[in-house]
Protein backbone atom coordinates (compact mmCIF):
# COMPACT_ATOMS: atom_id res chain seq x y z
CA UNK A 1 0.00 0.00 0.00
CA UNK A 2 1.53 3.57 -0.85
CA UNK A 3 0.88 5.53 1.95
CA UNK A 4 1.16 9.13 2.62
CA UNK A 5 3.38 9.04 5.50
CA UNK A 6 5.22 6.82 7.68
CA UNK A 7 2.76 8.00 11.24
CA UNK A 8 -0.55 9.45 12.20
CA UNK A 9 0.84 13.03 12.84
CA UNK A 10 2.86 13.14 9.76
CA UNK A 11 0.00 12.62 7.25
CA UNK A 12 -1.91 14.96 9.21
CA UNK A 13 0.96 17.33 8.98
CA UNK A 14 -0.08 17.86 6.08
CA UNK A 15 -2.85 20.02 6.54
CA UNK A 16 -1.74 21.87 10.10
CA UNK A 17 -5.50 22.49 10.71
CA UNK A 18 -6.18 18.75 11.38
CA UNK A 19 -2.99 18.24 12.86
CA UNK A 20 -4.07 20.87 15.13
CA UNK A 21 -7.73 19.49 15.42
CA UNK A 22 -6.56 16.25 16.19
CA UNK A 23 -4.28 17.57 19.58
CA UNK A 24 -6.93 19.60 20.85
CA UNK A 25 -9.32 16.42 20.72
CA UNK A 26 -6.67 14.16 21.92
CA UNK A 27 -5.42 16.49 24.36
CA UNK A 28 -8.92 17.71 25.74
CA UNK A 29 -10.82 14.30 24.93
CA UNK A 30 -8.68 11.25 24.91
CA UNK A 31 -6.07 12.11 27.49
CA UNK A 32 -8.44 13.78 29.73
CA UNK A 33 -11.93 15.40 30.59
CA UNK A 34 -14.28 13.84 33.04
CA UNK A 35 -14.40 10.18 32.60
CA UNK A 36 -11.28 8.08 33.86
CA UNK A 37 -8.17 7.68 31.46
CA UNK A 38 -7.36 4.43 32.31
CA UNK A 39 -11.26 3.27 31.41
CA UNK A 40 -11.02 4.85 27.98
CA UNK A 41 -7.68 3.09 27.39
CA UNK A 42 -9.81 -0.16 28.21
CA UNK A 43 -12.71 0.38 25.35
CA UNK A 44 -9.99 1.88 23.11
CA UNK A 45 -8.46 -1.11 23.16
CA UNK A 46 -11.52 -3.04 22.92
CA UNK A 47 -12.14 -1.10 19.80
CA UNK A 48 -8.78 -1.78 18.21
CA UNK A 49 -9.20 -5.71 18.06
CA UNK A 50 -9.50 -6.97 21.97
CA UNK A 51 -13.50 -7.43 20.95
CA UNK A 52 -13.36 -11.02 20.77
CA UNK A 53 -10.66 -12.11 23.38
CA UNK A 54 -11.95 -9.93 26.26
CA UNK A 55 -13.21 -11.85 29.23
CA UNK A 56 -15.71 -9.42 30.47
CA UNK A 57 -16.43 -11.15 34.09
CA UNK A 58 -12.60 -9.80 35.21
CA UNK A 59 -13.98 -6.43 34.72
CA UNK A 60 -16.15 -4.31 37.37
CA UNK A 61 -19.90 -3.33 36.72
CA UNK A 62 -18.85 0.03 35.75
CA UNK A 63 -15.87 -1.40 33.39
CA UNK A 64 -18.29 -3.90 31.80
CA UNK A 65 -21.01 -1.35 31.38
CA UNK A 66 -18.60 1.06 29.42
CA UNK A 67 -17.33 -1.59 27.28
CA UNK A 68 -20.94 -3.08 26.43
CA UNK A 69 -21.55 0.83 24.82
CA UNK A 70 -18.49 0.65 23.55
CA UNK A 71 -20.13 -2.40 21.68
CA UNK A 72 -23.21 -0.32 20.80
CA UNK A 73 -21.34 2.53 19.89
CA UNK A 74 -18.98 0.83 17.38
CA UNK A 75 -20.88 -2.19 16.61
CA UNK A 76 -24.70 -2.03 17.01
CA UNK A 77 -26.74 0.68 18.23
CA UNK A 78 -29.92 -1.79 19.00
CA UNK A 79 -27.54 -2.38 22.03
CA UNK A 80 -27.93 1.08 23.64
CA UNK A 81 -31.17 -0.59 25.21
CA UNK A 82 -32.87 0.86 28.25
CA UNK A 83 -31.19 -1.31 30.51
CA UNK A 84 -27.69 -0.80 29.69
CA UNK A 85 -28.60 3.15 30.12
CA UNK A 86 -30.19 2.59 33.03
CA UNK A 87 -26.39 0.64 34.18
CA UNK A 88 -24.24 3.95 32.48
CA UNK A 89 -26.36 6.44 34.43
CA UNK A 90 -25.78 3.97 37.49
CA UNK A 91 -21.74 4.26 37.16
CA UNK A 92 -21.08 7.35 35.54
CA UNK A 93 -22.44 10.83 35.52
CA UNK A 94 -24.05 13.47 32.65
CA UNK A 95 -20.60 14.71 31.98
CA UNK A 96 -18.63 11.15 31.76
CA UNK A 97 -20.88 9.55 29.59
CA UNK A 98 -20.78 12.95 27.59
CA UNK A 99 -16.83 12.62 27.30
CA UNK A 100 -16.65 8.78 27.04
CA UNK A 101 -19.21 8.82 24.23
CA UNK A 102 -17.19 11.20 22.52
CA UNK A 103 -13.37 9.31 23.12
CA UNK A 104 -15.06 6.33 22.03
CA UNK A 105 -16.53 7.88 18.93
CA UNK A 106 -13.40 10.19 18.33
CA UNK A 107 -11.38 6.59 18.73
CA UNK A 108 -13.06 4.66 16.60
CA UNK A 109 -12.81 6.97 13.69
CA UNK A 110 -9.00 7.37 14.33
CA UNK A 111 -8.75 3.75 14.48
CA UNK A 112 -10.62 3.16 11.10
CA UNK A 113 -8.86 6.11 9.42
CA UNK A 114 -5.23 4.71 10.43
CA UNK A 115 -5.92 1.39 9.08
CA UNK A 116 -7.16 3.26 6.05
CA UNK A 117 -3.46 4.39 5.80
CA UNK A 118 -1.64 1.00 6.10
CA UNK A 119 -0.58 1.90 9.69
CA UNK A 120 -1.90 -0.52 12.94
CA UNK A 121 -5.20 0.49 14.88
CA UNK A 122 -3.47 2.05 18.03
CA UNK A 123 0.13 3.56 18.19
CA UNK A 124 2.84 1.88 19.98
Amino acid sequence: MTRIGATADAIRGLVPAAREAWREIDENVLRSGPADRSLKELCFRYLAGERGTMDFTRFSDRERAALEWTDAIAFDSERASDELWSRLHRHFSDAELVDLGCAIGFELGQQHWRRTMGLSAREA
